[in-house]
């Protein structure tokens, strides 16, 4: 082992300090100049929201290129901003700026919404900034903090330095050169530090008394090392019986922990339906190792009979299982017990004010007497089983918990017609067949009119009548096999139809749009004075990819449901331009 000296090492250190101190010093500085640019980002972003958004959603609207390109210069112009990208839902996309920047990921993105409200997404601004100007700053900044720590340091560690070098440095290489001179077997001279007198000690005169100290007490602790090593003669002379002693018993509590723990493993991931056999399995396996002739599991709640959860006898003795069954698991005190029934049955019994819990043990003897090591190992294994059943019941808990969610993950809570996702599920069984097939399919899109109105007039509560009881009219109105009616939005639904090309789709939707119209919904904000919808129709037959043919269905009958609210609304649109007329 090489020698190092301390003065190298310290001054290692403290230079290692400085380092980390300055890199500290340029940390904190990068972060609160980030944090100043991210401010500076938001104070920008939510100008934009407020002032270049509004004229971008009436130019988008309209569709004016010219002004859409204007708009995006003017946000240019701005100093922190190096390009921005305008993406529209119709395809329409336009960039002002930096080309770099064509195919990065934007900084921040704003979405435009309709101007005539109801939340439609007209599409989002993509916002680039200029990140060269903050890496500048950055720089400077940390220039300038490592500048002025580094020659503050310099004079710290200068005065340090030769402050430690005096105090400390000296005084320990005479007290290594003392350590060094001492030898086994000789008196040791006493430590003398060459140090200037002083009226006050410090941690290195505590040092060099402590040698004198230890000194005194080398010879008494030579004493008690040679009493130690006689007592452990003594020991060792009766260490061999007793680690045989504990062998047999660590062995017997190691084969009892192995059973436990291979048994819990593998009961772990067992269906419910599983369960009522791997118990008496555990049973048995209990049994056998605790030299038991039988086992049984029962437990009850308040105001409950006993229910048995599982039973092993090694013999069959149907008397024994039934006195065993009808044992009262109350007559107990509260927490786990055990206590004798008869001459061969013990009880390890878990009482509480909801519940009880009871393993039912047969011994091999009669009067045979539970040892403190045994009943502690009953009352362990008590506490398994328990553990176990409530796993058992955790599982089927589970399973029933299971079986509620997929039913509830398909339903519309508010109308219970199919959800979305179920929507989207069955849709594509159903093209799957009918690609394999070659008949026609054809999707509705069924649109509430004036509903916000109808809400604002009437509140949400008659909102979800409404809805309600058009989910009635469409689950009466489409009832063959493969047609499914669900609830796709707010006041949106959709009707699959798979057999219908274009025109019988068109006629089954003209007929639920007068249906709706004649169910009467009172609609003082609608131009008829009832509730009625738009519907918007389109059709598939032929060959062509899933993922196309789903995603075609679907904008074509959107596209042409918003045609025909364009067009006046409580009609039904085959395409965008033939539309069935309304009846008044």
């Amino acid at each position: 082992m090489r020698f190092q000296s301390l003065r190298r090492r310290l001054l290692a250190r403290l230079t290692m300090l400085a380092l980390i101190a300055m890199l500290l010093v340029s940390i904190v500085q990068v972060l609160v100049i980030t944090r100043e640019q991210r401010q500076d980002y938001a104070l920008l972003q939510s100008q934009l929201t407020s002032t270049q958004i509004p004229l971008l959603q009436t130019a988008l609207w309209d569709i004016e290129i010219s002004a859409l390109q204007g708009q995006l210069v003017q946000i240019v112009e701005l100093p922190s901003v190096a390009a921005v990208r305008l993406h529209a839902e119709t395809g329409l996309q336009l960039q002002a700026g930096e080309a770099t920047v064509a195919g990065a990921e934007a900084d921040s993105v704003l979405a435009i919404h309709s101007p005539s409200g109801g939340g439609r997404q007209l599409g989002e601004l993509q916002v680039f900034y200029r990140h060269d100007l903050i890496s500048q700053r950055i720089i400077n900044s940390v220039l300038q903090r490592v500048l002025e720590f580094s020659l503050y340091t310099m004079l710290l560690f200068f005065v340090l330095f030769r402050t430690l070098h005096k105090e400390v440095g000296r005084p320990l290489q005479l007290i290594a050169e003392y350590v060094g001179s001492l030898k086994p077997q000789k008196r040791a001279p006493r430590l003398v530090l060459s140090r200037e007198q002083r009226d006050w000690y410090d941690e290195i005169d505590l040092v060099a008394r402590g040698f004198d100290t230890l000194r005194q007490g080398m010879s008494h602790h030579a004493e008690q090392h040679e009493c130690a090593i006689e007592a452990l003669a003594n020991e060792r002379d009766n260490l061999d019986r007793r680690v045989d002693e504990r062998t047999a018993e660590l062995a017997y509590l190691n084969g009892y922990l192995k059973l436990i723990s291979g048994s819990s493993l593998k009961l772990m991931h067992l269906d419910h339906a599983q369960y009522p056999q791997a118990m008496r399995q555990r049973l048995r396996a209990l049994g056998q190792y605790l030299q038991l002739d039988g086992g049984m599991l029962l437990d009850t709640h308040v105001r409950g009979s006993n229910k048995v959860r599982a039973s092993w006898m090694k013999e069959d003795d149907n008397h024994w299982l039934d006195q065993a069954s009808n044992i009262n698991l109350w007559a107990g005190q509260m927490g786990w017990s055990v206590s004798r029934h008869n001459s061969r049955t013990w009880l390890i019994r878990f009482i509480n004010p909801q519940r009880s819990f009871c393993y039912i043990v047969r011994s091999r003897h009669s009067d045979s007497q539970l040892t403190p090591e045994r009943e502690e190992l009953l009352l362990g294994a008590g506490q398994w089983l328990f553990s176990l059943v409530q796993h058992w019941d955790h599982v089927v808990g589970l399973e029933q918990a299971r079986q509620e969610l997929v039913q509830l993950s398909r339903t519309d809570p508010l109308t219970g017609l199919a959800n979305r996702r179920r929507f989207e599920e069955h849709q594509i069984g159903e093209l799957r067949r009918a690609l394999r097939l070659g008949y026609p399919v054809s999707l509705l899109m069924i649109d509430v009119d004036y509903f916000k109105g109808f809400n604002d007039l009437y509140g949400h509560a008659a909102g979800d009548e409404c809805l309600k009881s058009l989910a009635r009219l469409l689950d009466a109105s489409f009832k063959r096999t493969g047609e499914l009616p669900a609830r796709v939005g707010g006041e949106e639904f959709a009707v699959l139809l798979p057999g219908y090309d274009l025109d019988g789709a068109g006629e089954a939707a003209d007929s639920l749009r007068r249906a709706v119209q004649a169910l009467g919904v009172h609609h003082e904000g609608s131009i008829w004075g009832k509730v009625t919808v738009s519907i918007g129709c389109a059709s598939w037959s032929g060959p062509g990819e899933m993922e196309e043919v789903i995603d075609g269905l679907m904008k074509t009958a959107d596209a042409v449901l918003y045609e025909a609210k364009r067009l006046g609304r409580n009609r039904v649109a085959l395409r965008v331009e033939s539309v069935l007329s309304d009846e008044q």
